[in-house]
């Protein structure tokens, strides 16, 4: 007698496991890709520094906010260059845009208070 017989069909555990860490993979690869981008920091990071250097830690909300522009344009590239199969919305939800903001800005933060981007505009 086997023991799915007494509990039932076994599940997958690994299967909902896996999912989490490609939906980690693509927003760590994304993150990266970001920071590396020097079109999107010309854009928009020089603008975001400015801010950041004038409300100190004051509006951290508001602050993590102004990075959406930046990081849906980033996905966009994102999934232009690697030519992703699947919908634009299913892969980079407003979750995981709202956590790349959030990360961006712990990433940056200490660095521009610091004074250490200095915009050569």
């Amino acid at each position: 007698m086997l023991l799915n017989e007494f509990f039932g069909k076994s599940i997958d555990i690994n299967k909902e496991l896996s999912k989490k860490r490609d939906d980690k993979g693509i927003t760590d690869e994304l993150f990266w890709y970001i920071i590396d981008h020097d079109k999107l920091h010309k854009d928009h990071f020089h603008d975001i520094s400015d801010k950041i250097k004038k409300t100190k830690d004051h509006d951290k909300e508001s602050l993590v906010r102004d990075f959406m522009p930046m990081v849906r344009k980033g996905c966009k590239e994102f999934y232009h260059h690697r030519k992703m199969p699947g919908k634009f919305e299913h892969i980079f939800t407003k979750d995981m845009a709202e956590d790349l903001c959030e990360r961006l800005y712990d990433h940056y933060r200490e660095d521009v208070v610091k004074g250490e981007y200095e915009a050569d505009r």
